[in-house]
């Protein structure tokens, strides 16, 4: 699953470039990664994932390979204009009050309505149930989800502060350092789950945020001198995803390490080492 946190990061670049959608790359980021993050924390509690009958691991990778199958004949045009004008049955519905909306954003939107809420809402109740029945606290549980609103919180300021729009002029470095930062994130939660530690906010998450604080404030600088930055915010997103690479990869390496030397056995053999 840790893996696959990070695979959420390269497919939302990767639809993000075929719908032409640009800073709202990371908004599909966001879609791909609330559910999985949400799936991972009932996870935690129920020690079961189940997954709705129209779900993203299945469905919704079948139609996003659909829509880059699609877009081979169409042109990745198709999805940035007018939604009216992309869809016949809907350009004869007279709309004079609506403004003209790219189709992604419209996709974006159904995605949100119809995928995101509904699984959330059903990750959520059923974490509720499993708290109720073991007299737990459902606060230290959705404690847990903390680390998680911070990162996406964080993230979100940084982009409305930044003096040179990181979310449209670098938003695959954007989605890359959050993508690993998330990573990391989700690979903890994971490792508390595996080692059954107590339920809870787990601080060692909070590792992803540390670098947040620095780059918000390099932006607020950017109100106090003339819109130029103390640090040139290329050079600073750029840290930021030198420094969520470097996390993740040492979670990765650390645990491998730690479960190879636990077991006697080496990383990538099953044989066991000889005395």
């Amino acid at each position: 699953m840790g893996c696959d946190a990070l695979a959420c990061a390269f497919e939302a670049l990767a639809l993000g470039s075929t719908l032409m959608c640009g800073r709202l790359t990371f908004c599909y980021w966001v879609v791909a990664a609330v559910p999985f993050y949400l799936a991972t924390w009932e996870h935690y509690f129920t020690n079961t994932l189940i997954l709705p009958v129209i779900n993203g691991p299945t469905e919704g990778l079948m139609l996003i390979y659909v829509s880059h199958l699609f877009t081979f004949f169409t042109g990745a045009e198709w999805w940035a204009q007018d939604f009216r004008k992309s869809l016949p049955l809907i350009s004869l519905v007279p709309l004079p009050f609506v403004p003209e909306i790219p189709l992604y954003v419209i996709v974006l939107i159904l995605m949100i309505m119809f995928a995101v809420i509904p699984t959330v809402g059903s990750n959520i109740g059923n974490v509720q149930k499993v708290v109720d029945a073991r007299k737990g606290s459902m606060e230290l549980a959705l404690a847990m989800l903390l680390p998680f609103i911070a990162l996406l919180a964080g993230v979100a300021v940084w982009c409305y502060l930044s003096p040179s729009d990181i979310m449209k002029n670098q938003p695959h470095l954007l989605v890359i350092g959050t993508g690993s930062a998330f990573g990391y994130l989700v690979g903890r939660m994971i490792l508390a789950h595996l080692c059954d530690e107590p339920k809870g906010l787990k601080t060692g998450m909070c590792m992803a945020l540390v670098f947040l604080p620095f780059a918000i404030a390099n932006a607020l600088t950017a109100k106090i001198n003339d819109g130029t930055p103390l640090v040139d915010e290329l050079l600073v997103i750029l840290l930021y995803c030198a420094t969520s690479v470097g996390l993740y990869m040492h979670l990765a390496i650390s645990v491998c390490h730690e479960i190879k030397d636990a077991l006697g056995i080496y990383c990538f053999r099953i044989a066991r080492k000889e005395a």
